[in-house]
């Protein structure tokens, strides 16, 4: 069944807070358009309800919110073209964080969690009245809605730290009242008792559709989303064996699909279909993923997969930007147009507000800071290089570039031609027309696996691979065999994967002088350093990697990993202490919510009086 999004927004906003610019996330404007009786009476009503949550989701202000909170403040981004020009933006990147910056306005936020909480409580009543919508139905329902409000709380509490909370529904005047925030780590193992309690009523797949734009197992809420969120927020929270746990029933849901879809056949629609990749001494299956070859002779096949076709087996949760629904148009992704850039020559000249930052540059043989050899696919196929006025700045590819080809400058045909030097270029395909329609990626493969290994080496039981006694011998167990650190060599073999089908050969077994060693990490703080230098290679511009370094804050309650990693921008400054981490709170907020008082270390020397809110 198809939905259509624009009349879903239409219904949405009778079960969900239609907020002011000015006023608090529970300010309530009358509900007038259709009556209780009217609606909330079958199973058509829930679905569109949902299909409209989503949709809330792909509103600009939601994605925007997602990059500037997870990736503006790192050092995976600089100034682009005409930054200064946008002020809210351009502050942020100096660090120079002001109450009046609009994008700490979280309402956007706060409308998807309400719809969730009254969808959540509505669902029950609706199946009283149509016995079509099974008891099944509403535990399934709940448990979808219950991921798109918990990952939206998420992106809360590591945006602001100790946020408003509540999961009881806002309908009406008498329901709204103002609540105190509730302290950020309390809501995210709120988060993880609750999606566990509905984790098992989840769909484990929907069934399949027949179009190629829309994947209901991509583009909602399945088990497997549930499982990487629980992931997520377990090792945000350390509690690491859960992590653990939880990523492994990803994976092992993506090696049943692999099995199940793509083990024997020879070729996709995608070009590429995914191939096991598996260090040599990995006790394990090994991990399903698209190898970065096209065919004999160009690269980029997982980019294209993942990022330019779109809801690729790889992935777990996306919202679909192109779909095209009932015949309405496309849903633009104009906040990746914006920010990243677009090429349809409206706006900025093609080029993002933000630039990739200097680590990010196409030529690796002056860059050895991110990629350790000139044969990593994703540094060619993830950024851009344009001409920003008189300079080349490098842009980010992802959400913007629907196709890269990579080849080697001469002589395609000969295999491992970068052993002799030759260098590699990519020629990419952008978006023609007036839309920008990449997916969002909340979630995929290779993002589970590396917090799977993140948790793995922090609960390492010996630290180093190869334990040795006070005498420097090895240990060995009762029957004198050699023990190793298994965690260590697990999270290896995790991290080794996804560097593995990222390195630009034609053969996914063979082994070549680029790939990883162990030797060479060989103890906790070596691999988690290496763990973390792949998260930041794969998963680049995703809005991921402030996170990922608050994540470390988070975990030692100190500013210096992020004081060590990202340089002052532009004459601003680096975050000073650990409450400089988080975003202050919205000026308006404040004023229309007498139980929200600023964060001291923002007090109220911010308000100059310069606000501007574009979205």
């Amino acid at each position: 069944m198809k939905y259509n999004i624009k009349k879903s927004f239409f219904l949405a906003a009778l079960a969900s807070l239609t907020l002011s610019g000015c006023g608090d996330f529970l300010e309530i404007e009358p509900r007038t358009f259709v009556s209780e009786d009217n609606f909330w009476n079958e199973k058509a009503d829930i679905e569109q309800m949902v299909i409209g949550t989503y949709a809330k989701m792909q509103d600009d202000a939601y994605i925007r919110r997602c990059i500037v909170w997870g990736e503006t403040r790192s050092d995976n981004i600089i100034e682009g073209l005409n930054t200064s020009s946008y002020t809210n933006l351009y502050r942020t990147l100096r660090n120079d964080l002001m109450s009046t910056n609009e994008f700490t306005n979280w309402q956007t936020f706060y409308s998807v969690i309400n719809q969730c909480n009254v969808i959540i409580a509505r669902a029950p009543e609706v199946s009283a009245k149509d016995p079509v919508y099974t008891e099944s139905d509403v535990k399934a329902t709940q448990a979808e809605m219950a991921f798109l409000r918990d990952l939206s709380y998420f992106y809360l509490v590591r945006a602001f730290k100790d946020v408003p909370y509540y999961t009881y529904p806002i309908q009406a005047d008498e329901d709204a009242r103002p609540i105190a925030v509730t302290d950020g780590d309390s809501i995210v193992k709120a988060l993880i008792v609750d999606l566990e309690s509905v984790v098992s009523n989840a769909l484990k797949a929907y069934p399949k559709d027949n179009s190629t734009r829309f994947n209901s197992n991509r583009n909602r809420a399945t088990q497997t989303a549930i499982y990487s969120l629980l992931a997520d927020l377990c090792l945000w929270d350390g509690q690491y064996q859960k992590c653990v746990d939880y990523s492994q029933k990803v994976i092992d849901a993506k090696m049943d699909e692999y099995r199940e879809d793509y083990a024997s056949r020879l070729s996709s629609s995608q070009n590429v279909i995914p191939t096991v990749y598996k260090w040599s001494d990995d006790k394990t299956e090994g991990y399903p993923l698209y190898p970065c070859y096209t065919d004999n002779t160009t690269f980029g096949g997982s980019y294209n997969a993942i990022f330019g076709s779109g809801n690729s087996f790889e992935s777990i949760f996306e919202l679909s930007f192109n779909h095209q629904f009932d015949g309405d148009g496309y849903i633009n992704n104009s906040a990746c147009a914006a920010l990243y850039g677009n090429h349809y020559d409206i706006g900025n000249s093609g080029q993002g507000f933000l630039a990739a930052g200097e680590e990010f540059t196409l030529d690796p043989n002056t860059n050895k800071k991110l990629f350790d050899h000139r044969r990593d696919c994703r540094q060619y196929a993830s950024v851009t290089n344009n001409g920003d006025g008189n300079a080349v700045k490098t842009y980010s590819s992802k959400m913007v570039n629907s196709i890269a080809e990579i080849k080697t400058s001469s002589d395609d045909n000969k295999r491992y031609l970068l052993y002799t030097g030759a260098p590699y270029t990519a020629v990419v395909s952008h978006h023609i027309g007036n839309y920008h329609d990449l997916n969002w990626i909340f979630y995929r493969l290779t993002d589970v696996m590396l917090m799977q290994a993140e948790a793995l080496i922090m609960t390492s039981p010996y630290g180093v691979y190869q334990p040795t006694d006070e005498n420097n011998k090895p240990l060995s167990d009762e029957n004198g065999e050699r023990i190793y650190d298994e965690n260590l060599r697990r999270a290896f073999g995790l991290i080794y994967a996804v560097n593995r089908r990222s390195i630009m050969v034609f053969d996914a077994t063979s082994k070549t002088t680029d790939d990883l060693a162990i030797a060479n990490y060989s103890d906790r703080d070596a691999m988690l350093d290496l763990c973390m230098q792949e998260r930041r290679r794969e998963l680049m511009f995703e809005g991921k990697r402030w996170f990922d370094m608050l994540r470390i804050c988070h975990r030692e309650k100190s500013v210096e990993y992020i004081k060590n990693h990202v340089s002052a921008k532009s004459g601003g400054s680096k975050p000073v202490n650990y409450e400089n981490l988080f975003w202050p709170y919205y000026k308006y907020e404040i004023q229309n919510n007498p139980l929200l008082t600023q964060k001291a270390y923002y007090g109220e020397d911010d308000q100059d009086g310069n606000f501007t809110s574009t979205k």
